[in-house]
């Protein structure tokens, strides 16, 4: 099973925004109390470990490919 960087990073990124938005909205209508600043740190946390799969990817079709 051969896995692509596209959708790993794809669905790293509805994710985070899921869990940012969620977050969000718990913080509106549920818990006032929520630090929203640590959901938006998790949230970036998802996205960003992914960001060298992305970096690859662009830099894959700039320089193009080494086989």
């Amino acid at each position: 099973m051969e896995l692509k960087g596209k959708p790993l990073t794809l669905g790293a990124k509805i994710i985070a925004a899921g869990i940012a938005i969620g977050g969000l909205v718990l913080k509106a209508f549920w818990s006032p109390s929520l630090d929203i600043d640590a959901v938006i740190k998790v949230s970036a946390f998802i996205a960003l470990v992914f960001a060298p799969i992305d970096l690859s990817i662009i830099a894959t079709n700039i320089f193009g490919s080494k086989r």
